[in-house]
């Protein structure tokens, strides 16, 4: 039988760890800020274009939160291991490219997307929180989680106009 010796962090290494995942968000971050704009465009639901808008202006105060987290931390931000998120960013961003694709079928693809990057933020933010409690940071573990409550709202909004866009797609069924 082997043992495996139990393995603990330093306070150093708590502290690099939280950036890597904050790096990780703030990746995101900078995407969406440059590419919300864009998506905004391509909706053709109102109500998808006002929810992207509003998530927009929830990115912005995150973004800024997260420059502050920097400052506190005297961390530097970096793209460093964030191919994955750029991936799915990029695919999401692209959806306005697609020819041959009903309306509605776009509007769903920007949703869907949308949704798989707040969820992924979610998870980030859950983590994040998580390693700032060990870090013993009361002030990064509440802008945090007013990031990750953000993110909740942005998430059930966009479930909404996913129900609300259906809807009103939709032949009612008569009896």
């Amino acid at each position: 039988m082997t043992l495996v010796a139990k393995q603990t962090l330093d306070a150093v290494e708590v502290k690099q760890l939280f950036i890597h995942q904050l790096n990780r968000v703030n990746c995101t971050k900078g995407y969406l800020l440059r590419n919300l704009p864009l998506l905004a465009q391509i909706a053709s639901f109102r109500n998808m274009e006002l929810a992207i808008l509003e998530d927009l202006d929830d990115v912005k105060k995150q973004q800024l939160r997260i420059n502050e987290i920097y400052e506190m931390l005297h961390a530097n931000a970096s793209d460093e291991g964030c191919e994955v998120i750029k991936a799915v960013i990029e695919e999401a961003f692209n959806l306005g490219n697609n020819t041959g694709k009903s309306t509605i079928v776009n509007d769903m693809d920007i949703i869907l997307y949308m949704q798989l990057i707040e969820n992924i933020e979610l998870t980030s933010f859950s983590m994040l929180k998580l390693i700032a409690r060990f870090m013993g940071n009361d002030e990064v573990i509440q802008m945090i989680t007013e990031c990750f409550d953000e993110n909740v709202d942005n998430d059930n909004l966009f479930t909404l106009i996913s129900e609300e866009y259906l809807s009103k797609s939709q032949p009612v069924q008569r009896k």
